[in-house]
Parts: structure tokens; C-alpha cells; sequence
């Protein structure tokens, strides 16, 4: 039963993840789809570019919880099989960045890849975020922010899942299987910002407060 239910939550994970809260709130708040205007996303970045900032934050959270949610179930309440959660994270992420109602065009999965990160690995989260938010803070580009926070995050729950298979003492009990979510879904959110880097390259990457 627990592997039927593993199975359904990958599957409901990547529907609820493929809500566009973004582009929902650009018809909402601007009438327009947000995926034609600023980077063509429908992540929290675009949206606090072309919506304002308060909307962005409400996107960050709605995003985050689209991820939060479905992995929390599967992991402290229905206490699926250990391989679901990860499909269950990834799943998320790939509902958003590739949304099913939404003509498989949505955001880069970082604020569904976080916020499942650290439902899977409280320690690697933190990590994650210790290392995204000087980052942003300093140069205000949230797109390198996010890639180094996916690399620290994903190499971090990674690291820590083998170690603890190793048994290593002093290590959280994480099983191996997770390590599958840090190399995946970091590599994925990674390769999504390559134009980004282009850009970040070229010196003409829009800032954090920066209108398009």
C-alpha cells in the first residue's frame, strides 16, 4: 500500500507543481502572461520584476509550497518508500519548470527545488542557503545566487547521504537515495540558467529591484 501511495504522490506532485502560481498572478494583478515579458518566466524573480515585489514573495511561497507539501506528506505522515521522496521532489520541480496546464513552459524550479531540499535535508538546506544569499546580497543577481545555491544544496544532501550510508558517525540519517534529488534536481536547475550565465557573462543580467 505504501508503494501505491509513493506512486500516486510522484504523480499528484508533478500536477500540483505544474500550477503556475506566477503566471496566475500576472493575469490577476497585470492582465498580461507573464512569460512575455522580463525573462519569460514564471518564477518568483519575473514576477516580483513585472508585478512588484510584494507579489513576488507571494509566488516564492506558493512555489515553494507546491513542493513543501507533497514531500512533507511522503515523508513524515504517509512514510512512503525512501525512493518516492526524491521522485516525489523531483517531480515538483519538474511540474513547474515544465507545467502540464501551461503548455510545459514555467519557471527554473528553484523556489520548488529549495523548499523541497530542505523538507529532505533540514542541514543541506541551510547549506543552500548560506551560500545563495551573500551572494544575491552582494552582487543582486538572484540568477547566480540560485546557481550556487543549487550546486552547494544538491552536492551537500548528496554528500551527506553517503556518508551516512557509510555509517558514519554524527551524520543525519539520510538514506543514499536522496543523493539521486541533489545530483538531478541540481543539475536540471543548473542547465536552466545557462542563458543566464550568457548574460551574467555578457554583463547585462537584470539585478534583483531591476525593472525590464
Amino acid at each position: 500500500m505504501n508503494i501505491i501511495a509513493g506512486i500516486i504522490f510522484v504523480v499528484l506532485a508533478y500536477l500540483v507543481g505544474s500550477i503556475s502560481f506566477g503566471l496566475l498572478i500576472g493575469k490577476l494583478i497585470k492582465g498580461i502572461d507573464i512569460r512575455n515579458f522580463g525573462s519569460g518566466s514564471t518564477g518568483a524573480t519575473n514576477v516580483a520584476r513585472v508585478c512588484g515585489p510584494i507579489w513576488g514573495i507571494i509566488a516564492l511561497i506558493l512555489d515553494m509550497g507546491k513542493a513543501a507539501i507533497p514531500v512533507a506528506l511522503t515523508v513524515y505522515i504517509l512514510e512512503t518508500p525512501d525512493w518516492s521522496h526524491s521522485l516525489t521532489g523531483l517531480s515538483a520541480i519538474a511540474g513547474h519548470i515544465w507545467p502540464l496546464f501551461t503548455n510545459f513552459k514555467g519557471g527554473k524550479g528553484i523556489a520548488s527545488g529549495w523548499a523541497a531540499l530542505i523538507v529532505l535535508s533540514p542541514w543541506a538546506g541551510v547549506a543552500a542557503t548560506l551560500a545563495a544569499a551573500p551572494v544575491i546580497g552582494i552582487t543582486r543577481y538572484v540568477s547566480l545566487g540560485s546557481i550556487v545555491g543549487s550546486v552547494v544544496g544538491g552536492l551537500s544532501i548528496t554528500v551527506l547521504a553517503i556518508l551516512n550510508n557509510l555509517e558514519t558517525e554524527g551524520v543525519p540519517n539520510i538514506p543514499f537515495v536522496y543523493s539521486a534529488y541533489g545530483l538531478i534536481g541540481g543539475a536540471i536547475t543548473v542547465l536552466l540558467h545557462k542563458d543566464n550565465v550568457k548574460r551574467l557573462i555578457k554583463g547585462n543580467e537584470s539585478k534583483l529591484g531591476q525593472k525590464n
